[in-house]
């Protein structure tokens, strides 16, 4: 389903097949069933996971890209996870291994929670909706291409 146009012409579809069959049912009532049809709770429902979806495919172009390019991706790290931190990188959620958070072992991140700054993209898997980024990566260039 690309948008909630589709949805609604489901809907509308619905509507006009149970009228040739003398069933009435209201406009509202059409979209409440298109719902439950495609798995959600109701229309309210539906139309925000197609909203997110949409965010969401945005979002994996838009590090496709990025990473086709090379360049770091600004994202700001959200919380700690088992073996490392999520890391939000606007629209797509990212896991950052504790090995890469710096370039030197650090016990104290809260300097570094929430706030926007560089990481490398390390795997990007689509399918599997995977992201891997490294902060480290990005501190260790400047003394790399000054050697």
């Amino acid at each position: 389903m690309r948008d909630f146009r589709d949805a609604k012409a489901m809907a509308r579809t619905l509507r006009e097949a149970l009228a040739g069959k003398d069933v009435t049912i209201s406009n509202s009532q059409a979209l409440e069933l298109t719902a439950k049809m495609l798995g959600q709770r109701d229309w309210n429902t539906l139309a925000a996971a197609i909203d997110a979806a949409r965010v969401r495919d945005a979002a994996w172009a838009r590090l496709e890209r990025i990473q086709a390019r090379g360049e770091p991706v600004m994202g700001a790290i959200l919380g700690r996870t088992r073996g490392g931190f999520t890391v939000d990188l606007g629209g797509a959620s990212a896991f950052l291994p504790g090995s890469q958070v710096d370039v030197r072992p650090n016990r104290d991140y809260a300097a570094l929670m929430s706030r926007e700054q560089p990481f490398a993209i390390l795997k990007l898997d689509r399918a599997g909706g995977a992201i891997v980024v490294s902060r480290r990566a990005i501190l260790a260039r400047p003394a790399a291409s000054g050697a």
